[in-house]
Formats: C-alpha cells, sequence, structure tokens
C-alpha cells in the first residue's frame, strides 16, 4: 500500500485561496488533493524549483501555480496565485 501523505494549508495559502474565483477554488483543491498521494508528480503538473527559500515544489493549475514544500509525511502549501505573480516574494 503507498504511503499517504498529510496535506497541511498555511494562513497565506488560505488567504490565497480565499481570493480566487470559486471555479478556481475548486479546481485547485481537486489538484490539491491528488498530492496526499504523489506530491512529487506527475511529471509537467509538478517540479522541483531550483530557488531558495520556501516552497521547493511547485504544482499547475493552469494558470495558477501552488508552491509547496515535502517535509516526511507532510505536504506545507505555502501560495496560489497567477503564475506571473508566485514567483516574485
Amino acid at each position: 500500500m503507498p504511503a499517504r501523505f498529510s496535506v497541511l494549508l498555511t494562513p497565506s495559502f488560505r488567504r490565497d485561496l480565499e481570493r480566487l474565483p470559486t471555479g478556481i477554488q475548486s479546481r485547485v483543491l481537486r489538484a490539491v488533493s491528488r498530492l496526499e498521494h504523489n506530491p512529487f508528480g506527475p511529471p509537467g503538473r509538478v517540479k522541483m524549483l531550483k530557488a531558495k527559500g520556501v516552497g521547493q515544489w511547485r504544482l499547475e493549475v493552469w494558470p495558477y501555480r501552488v508552491r509547496y514544500d515535502v517535509s516526511g509525511c507532510d505536504v506545507v502549501l505555502y501560495r496560489v496565485r497567477h503564475r506571473s505573480e508566485i514567483y516574485r516574494d
């Protein structure tokens, strides 16, 4: 049986999510729920970033991006923003 990960939402992720349109919110939440089973794939949708700091992984929910880290069996979600804004911080 594959390992199951716990998805943890930070306050900044919750704020970002609340600002999105309702349809996008549901798409992001569906995509995030898949991280419980495999936070390292599928290729193309999930990518390890080269930048330093929090959010070393990126999940694509076009045209939005979710930045997160994997620590043990926890997936910590930091931000969800439009692709033109997510890397500014």
